[in-house]
């Protein structure tokens, strides 16, 4: 079979397409003879800015001279995004051995998409030969498949509301989901800048030293865009760099890798440092480019959750002050997104930015028709200019006709919407990317 059989394959292997749970993935583990784990190993949750954080470890890492595996999800355009090692997405041919491997080992055994991948990267990054493997949590944590592996040093990168059917619908409930990915005796790195004192206290009764954001670590940048960071070492010894460019990823992210690797004595060179983090970026997370057929700006971002859309209008209203054309400027801005998310929470944080919306719907079974976003929208927002499409594609190329040369075409509301506009424009396009203004 090819990649492409194997994905279709895998999604008939269980009725659910989440399970929460760790007995059954440990036993294909073991199976599969992937204990135990030779590699450092780095585990990321978060609600928010775990990409982020999971880019700027591996690339530091890399630039250091790291053999690194990185396993992330979901991805944007191909599955082979989910799973690399030396920086590279692994090959088909790769995926469909490591597939081959596990359903060999599966003995009729019901697996989820999310349990079948996550073993196979594992077994990927076992004949990697590898120094270090960055896990990016799919689900809270606690039950998380990842989870099997124990790691070395825990991060997690966030904690608001989202995914609330699985994991809770307070902050508490939904920290305890996350700080299942916690071991005894390993430090444990929180980007959050409020934690609920139930996950503080369970680390503290598990003996699990805090690095706490704000506290032992934190990031600041100045009006002269230079971007500082400091924080502390096992011996508590304090380091600080400064003077370095502003990342374009999730900064509280940025500065928990940063933590992470002083805490592991990996601490990059000044000069790395800022090479790799004036270079940095991640798809779909305020990514910049001009789009040269239809002649505009464009902002993509995957923001899908009421803190992920505050955050991305934060940076858009901080983009209208860098252009200098201030509220000269519109933000057109093409949504479609899941229904099972806070749509109201997500079209109230992005309001006071939006001057147009575009509103669309991708071809997903959990996706909000158009017509009830369109309804949920114009009850919330103060604008009254809102048009509805039925497809993404087409509600961004009415956007782009409307744009002046000051303007920006911003698409968001969940994966699927910003890979439809990527495959949309072709990978010419995306590889000439710039920031836009």
């Amino acid at each position: 079979m090819n990649l492409s059989d194997w994905l279709g394959y895998i999604e008939t292997l269980h009725v659910r397409e989440i399970e929460l749970g760790l007995e059954r993935v440990r036993e294909f583990a073991e199976r599969l003879q992937l204990y135990p784990v030779s590699a450092r190993v780095i585990t990321v949750a978060g609600t928010n800015g775990k990409g982020s954080c999971v880019a700027t470890l591996e690339a530091l890492l890399l630039a250091q001279g790291f053999r690194v595996g990185a396993y992330t999800s979901p991805h944007l355009q191909r599955y082979n995004e989910r799973i690399r090692t030396g920086g590279r997405d692994v090959s088909d041919a790769a995926l469909c051995e490591a597939f081959a491997r596990v359903e060999q080992c599966r003995q009729q055994t019901p697996l989820t998409y999310f349990e079948f991948g996550t073993l196979a990267a594992l077994w990927l990054f076992q004949q990697a030969d590898l120094d270090v493997v960055i896990l990016e949590v799919g689900l809270g944590g606690r039950l998380d498949a990842v989870n099997i592996i124990d790691c070395d040093i825990a991060i997690i990168t966030s904690i608001d509301l989202d995914h609330m059917a699985w994991l809770g619908t307070t902050r508490e409930a939904i920290a305890f989901e996350k700080a299942g990915i916690m071991r005894s005796g390993r430090p444990l790195v929180c980007a959050d800048r409020s934690p609920p004192a139930g996950m503080l206290e369970l680390a503290a009764n598990s003996a699990v030293p805090v690095y706490q954001i704000g506290q032992e670590f934190d990031q600041s940048s100045d009006a002269e865009g230079q971007w500082s960071w400091s924080g502390r070492g096992r011996d508590d010894s304090r380091q600080q760099v400064t003077g370095l460019p502003i990342p374009g990823l999730h900064a509280d992210g940025v500065a928990a890798a940063l933590q992470a690797l002083e805490l592991l004595e990996w601490r990059p060179d000044p000069a790395i440092l800022g090479a790799v983090l004036g270079s940095l970026s991640l798809a779909g997370r305020f990514e910049q480019f001009y789009d040269p057929i239809r002649s505009c700006q464009v902002i993509l971002d995957v923001a899908h959750n009421p803190a992920a859309a505050r955050l991305l209008a934060s940076r858009l209203q901080q983009w209208r002050v860098d252009g200098g054309a201030g509220d000269r400027a519109k933000i057109l801005l093409v949504l479609a997104i899941m229904a099972d998310k806070d749509v109201p929470g997500v079209v109230a944080a992005l309001d006071s930015v939006v001057d147009i919306w575009y509103i669309a719907q991708v071809d997903q079974a959990r996706c909000m028709p158009a017509q009830q976003l369109a309804e949920h929208t114009e009850s919330i927002i103060s604008s009254s200019d809102l048009s509805v499409y039925q497809d993404v594609p087409s509600a961004y190329q009415a956007a782009c006709r409307a744009a002046g040369p000051e303007d920006v075409v911003v698409v968001t509301g969940s994966f699927f919407t910003v890979a439809e506009i990527r495959n949309l424009l072709g990978e010419n396009t995306l590889a000439n990317n710039f920031s836009v203004r």
